[in-house]
């Protein structure tokens, strides 16, 4: 994401993935931040086994027209991940 936030009346779509495949879409609004909407897709997620840091999340903000690459490093903090 260009800046990196979101704002409560964002629309934002959060793809899992594991493996570069596609395991769950979530979809939501009203979050505060980055962590929180990830959170959610996580625990919403009915197809998500592994802990959450086995995951890569792409987060698109519908509303402004960016989106990201993250993952949870070790110690549980959303991390960008930098674009090939």
């Amino acid at each position: 994401m260009m800046h990196n936030r979101i704002r409560p009346e964002d629309q934002v779509n959060i793809k899992i993935c594991f493996d570069g495949k596609e395991i769950d879409l979530f979809s939501g609004s009203g979050f505060h931040a980055l962590e929180d909407a990830v959170d959610a897709a996580y625990s919403e997620s009915k197809h998500c086994d592994l802990d959450k840091r086995d995951y890569v999340y792409t987060v698109e903000n519908i509303t402004d027209g960016t989106s990201a690459r993250y993952r949870f490093n070790a110690h549980d903090n959303l991390k960008i991940l930098p674009e090939l």
